[in-house]
């Protein structure tokens, strides 16, 4: 745990400023005035506090994202997840199994496969587009499930600045693996320096569009679209399976 805080220390553009920070804050207000435009809010106003704002904003500032300070800890999907959705488990309480179960299972359906394409639970793995094409489908459609199941999990999420930095981490985690993808596609085309500015406000800028198409779409046809790609994603997994 010393070795941790002593490397936050060292990384803390990190946490003030990107991509945790002034970054946060302002690309998450910026990403809650665009899903409050496409009709996609959260269930209350909620208030900021500390306990709320800490775990995502932490999730925030630890995600491999260029061109942030190196750090020597990666963090790792199932761990993002738990940072990022800790302002809503303090009102779990209230809500019952079922209401759980239906908002998530799609997420955690999504979050096998983008395990199981990359080889592996490490963010910094969402980053690199892997060669077999049945890995790409099932990365593809692992973060569209990912991204679809997003307006269902912030409508019924905390509101406020915990949410707003909640929305943010979860929609950021769905632009990794298009980020990979960009990168992969020019890394000839552009240097790597120039790559590491330019490829990531792309990246969620394009996340950001499309989870506001998605959260514009209807409930049923959201649902089936959700259903469509978890078919999906099983055949690839049972692909991947037969072939090992």
């Amino acid at each position: 745990m010393s070795e941790l805080l002593g490397a936050l220390g060292l990384a803390w553009p990190r946490l003030l400023l990107y991509p945790g920070g002034l970054f946060a804050l302002v690309a998450s207000w910026l990403l809650g005035m665009w899903l409050a435009r496409c009709r996609c809010r959260s269930a209350s106003p909620g208030r900021a506090k500390l306990g709320a704002v800490v775990p995502p904003l932490v999730a925030l500032a630890l995600l491999p994202l260029a061109p942030a300070r190196s750090f020597p800890y990666g963090l790792d999907l199932v761990v993002a997840l738990v940072l990022l959705e800790w302002p809503r488990a303090l009102g779990w309480g209230a809500q019952r199994r079922e209401e759980l179960a239906r908002a998530y299972a799609p997420l955690l359906l999504a979050g096998l496969g983008l395990a199981e394409a990359c080889g592996g639970l490490e963010l910094t793995r969402l980053l690199r587009w892997p060669e077999p094409l049945v890995a790409q489908l099932l990365l593809g459609a692992s973060a569209a499930l990912w991204l679809a199941a997003l307006p269902r999990l912030l409508a019924s999420g905390p509101g406020g600045l915990a949410g707003r930095l909640r929305a943010l981490g979860l929609l950021l985690v769905a632009a990794l693996p298009l980020l990979g993808a960009l990168a992969a596609m020019l890394a000839e085309r552009l240097p790597a320096d120039l790559a590491g500015w330019l490829l990531p406000p792309v990246a969620m800028l394009a996340a950001g569009l499309a989870l506001g198409g998605v959260a514009r779409v209807p409930e049923r046809a959201r649902a089936r679209v959700e259903l469509v790609l978890g078919v999906v994603i099983l055949g690839l997994l049972a692909v991947i399976a037969g072939g090992r």
